[in-house]
């Protein structure tokens, strides 16, 4: 039989940490009872949602030094134990203002993450290559330097260093993660007439 608790653990210290658990899941469930966007899915009827099953299983954060994930407990540690997010997880109730989807985990990267910094730059670079030059960004995360270069024609070497006014092993190095310094993307303004 199974016992929740710990070898050698004294009654008085079970109900100490009992009763903790007990004021951390109020605080769990209340939180996610007062955000925003569990009230509107909880409104809906055409989503599973009722104060029922948030009672019993509250969607929380699951925080990280550089990303933060949010859905049930379990989908969260589940969905996030092969990330390299920093130090981590820290499990904290929902913001009244928190956004996330009512089907699967919702990720929000924080400023410091430097998964999503390398994400966001190789898709830039996929749009500043193009159609005919996108592919080299996933060739170059693949392969090492040395094979990259050798097998790069001279023609893909020219597009590098003209779309992005880089050499190509710099660019082979961009597409592993480090830094690159590429051009903004280009907004239009909208007109005050």
């Amino acid at each position: 039989m199974h016992s929740l608790r710990f070898p050698g653990e004294t009654d008085a210290d079970f109900r100490r940490r009992a009763e903790h658990a007990l004021r951390v899941a109020k605080v769990l469930v209340e939180a996610c009872l007062s955000n925003r966007c569990m009230q509107r899915y909880m409104a809906d009827p055409t989503l599973p949602y009722t104060e029922e099953d948030v009672r019993i299983s509250p969607t929380v954060r699951v925080e990280y030094e550089q990303a933060i994930a949010i859905g049930d407990l379990g989908s969260c540690l589940s969905a996030t134990r092969s990330k390299h997010w920093g130090d981590g997880p820290w499990v904290m109730p929902l913001d009244p203002d928190d956004e996330f989807f009512p089907d699967r985990v919702t990720y929000i990267y924080r400023a410091n993450s430097v998964y999503n910094r390398r994400f966001e730059q190789r898709r830039r670079l996929k749009e500043l290559l193009g159609r005919q030059h996108r592919p080299l960004v996933e060739t170059a995360k693949r392969q090492t330097k040395t094979i990259f270069l050798r097998f790069l024609t001279e023609s893909q070497a020219d597009a590098i260093r003209r779309i992005l006014h880089v050499e190509p092993g710099e660019f082979w190095r961009g597409c592993r993660g480090a830094a690159l310094d590429l051009p903004p993307r280009l907004v239009q303004l909208e007109f005050d007439f």
